[in-house]
């Protein structure tokens, strides 16, 4: 059964399959009556599914998913209770979005390197006026038949060490921490699983490290771990009193096998203290 909350979700103004208002139209067919929007890099869904919120009663928090420099894995920090127009958080923003603008035509060319037949306009008419990104550069490659789904042309060519892959400017943990703290947020590492390091003592040291760096809470319960996965996050941010969150990282069709609100079947997540952290932070911020 989902649960009465989603603390992580995209919409199309990421790399998400649904609108804003559809996305909330969603997690109250669910019964989900917190959900929070964290869109890679960008906050430009918020307000929509903020609107979309007041007509269904969800309470929607706003937030956001920022890159950050990381390896050998992947590194993203979610902030969360933010103001979508602080100026500082958006001038940071920005500069990630350019990058990714920066990125999509070296990948299209290493693609045309590799004699598949793809543009930059084809990428751009699928985005449509949302964010461009693999995602869109993915389904032109099904619509041209170079691939079956959006999993084969991330393995055989866009993700992280495959040939097309092209790396892209992020932001640093300290700078990604104080953009969401600028914009009276709280920070929250994501998905660890995506960090990617090979034991328990090296997530031990991460931990510290960025609680040190200004990070609260820690998403122990993803619908990327497995529940040993899940228990051995959530055992891990109690020993380091850590806040612990939890999320499915929806994306709609982006990530079909990922379900809105369904994270694991023994999440222990503080819902309260969450959102007392949140407020007692904003009103310090």
């Amino acid at each position: 059964m989902p649960k009465s909350y989603d603390l992580h979700s995209h919409t199309t103004a990421s790399d998400g399959t649904l609108r804003p208002a559809e996305l909330v139209e969603k997690a109250a067919g669910l019964d989900i009556n917190i959900l929070a929007i964290t869109d890679h890099d960008n906050v430009n869904g918020v307000e929509e599914a903020a609107q979309a919120g007041q007509n269904y009663g969800i309470d929607i928090i706003p937030g956001v998913e920022i890159s950050v420099e990381f390896s050998p894995g992947t590194m993203h920090v979610c902030g969360y209770f933010i103001d979508i127009e602080n100026e500082f958080l958006n001038e940071k923003l920005e500069f990630v979005q350019q990058a990714r603008r920066d990125r999509n035509p070296k990948i299209i060319e290493k693609l045309n390197q590799k004699e598949i037949d793809i543009t930059l306009e084809e990428v751009q008419q699928v985005a449509g006026s949302d964010q461009v990104g693999r995602p869109n550069i993915a389904k032109v490659l099904i619509q041209k038949g170079y691939v079956d789904g959006i999993k084969e042309a991330f393995d055989k060519y866009l993700k992280k060490g495959a040939p097309c892959y092209v790396n892209k400017k992020r932001l640093d943990l300290e700078t990604a921490i104080e953009t969401i703290k600028a914009a009276g947020g709280i920070a929250v590492l994501a998905h660890p699983v995506q960090l990617e390091l090979d034991s328990e003592k090296d997530y031990r040291d991460l931990l510290s490290q960025v609680k040190k760096a200004g990070i609260v809470g820690v998403e122990a319960f993803s619908s990327h771990h497995t529940e040993d996965e899940n228990q051995k996050y959530y055992q891990l941010s109690r020993e380091f009193d850590m806040m612990v969150t939890g999320g499915s990282d929806f994306h709609g069709e982006n990530k079909p096998k990922v379900k809105l609100g369904i994270f694991g079947e023994n999440v222990n997540v503080d819902l309260e203290q969450f959102l007392e952290y949140g407020i007692k932070e904003k009103s310090i911020n």
